[in-house]
């Protein structure tokens, strides 16, 4: 697990577990609940171009950072193999994040619930 992922009320919070936050770059992420579009499992996106790295990490069948893509930023921290959890934002530096996660599907349900 890469990732630990809340929900309160009002935010999305996103923490990197053990040495990810290191090769993340980050610590934590938060987001305003307002900001979060929906989320979704998406194992293809793991196969596709990550784009430019803005500082982070890429190794074979590791991401974790910063990458940018077609004028968009995404943050990415999952391994190949994972079930690739995305999270589509707006009015946020990250267009969306792409995190792997103890319990894929949970959370995109959570998630989506959260915005209903």
């Amino acid at each position: 697990m890469e990732n630990k992922v809340t929900l309160t009320t009002d935010k999305l919070v996103v923490i990197p577990q053990g040495l990810t936050k290191i090769t993340a770059l980050k610590t934590k992420i938060e987001i305003p609940l307002a900001h979060v579009l929906g989320a979704s499992i998406d194992n293809g996106i793991l196969k596709e171009s990550k784009g430019l790295r803005l500082p982070g990490t890429a190794v074979p069948g590791y991401w974790a950072g910063s990458f940018r893509k077609d004028g968009e930023e995404s943050f990415f921290n999952v391994k190949m193999g994972d079930q690739a959890v995305v999270i589509q934002l707006k009015d946020e530096k990250y267009t969306r994040l792409i995190l792997g996660v103890a319990n894929p599907a949970a959370l995109v349900a959570a998630i989506n619930n959260q915005l209903d």
